[in-house]
């Protein structure tokens, strides 16, 4: 948990400040790619490799699959992210494109940070924007981690 002037980041809270964003918007999908809301997938990818990173998003419930399409046509299932953690933070951050792709295994309801808001909160509120890093850090930090012990296992 990360405590910052007022601005509290932890794995199972979403800030009040950055759901109340303007542009920080709640999307309801299924594993049919079913939404309501502000956002509505006609599949079940909420977004997909190799596109820009506009967004990053908070899981608040479901399961979210990793997916990443091989050069010889296959796609293989990295992994799969369940509630209060982030996707698509890295991209975002970065401003590089989509490294996988990622979609709705159940219905899922996730919050989306999406590039505007992501500069807004930069420029007008430094504490949250320090808070929202150090956060996105922590779960690097996390993922990095368990390749670490993933490659350690594979090695054997």
């Amino acid at each position: 948990m990360t405590m910052l002037t007022g601005y509290r980041i932890s794995r199972g809270h979403i800030p009040m400040s950055i759901s109340c964003v303007p542009l920080v918007f709640r999307l309801d999908v299924d594993k049919h790619g079913k939404g309501s809301g502000r956002e509505h997938h006609d599949v079940a990818v909420i977004a997909a490799q190799g596109e820009p990173a506009d967004s990053m998003h908070f899981i608040l419930e479901g399961r979210i699959g990793i997916i990443v399409n091989m050069e010889d046509g296959r796609s293989i299932r990295m992994r799969s992210l369940g509630p209060h953690t982030t996707i698509g933070e890295m991209g975002l951050i970065t401003s590089q494109l989509r490294s996988a792709t990622i979609q709705a295994e159940v219905p899922s309801v996730l919050y989306a940070l999406n590039t505007e808001a992501y500069e807004r909160i930069k420029r007008e509120n430094d504490p949250l924007a320090q808070a929202l890093l150090t956060y996105v850090i922590s779960i690097m930090a996390e993922r990095l981690s368990f390749a670490s012990k993933v490659i350690g296992v594979l090695r054997r």
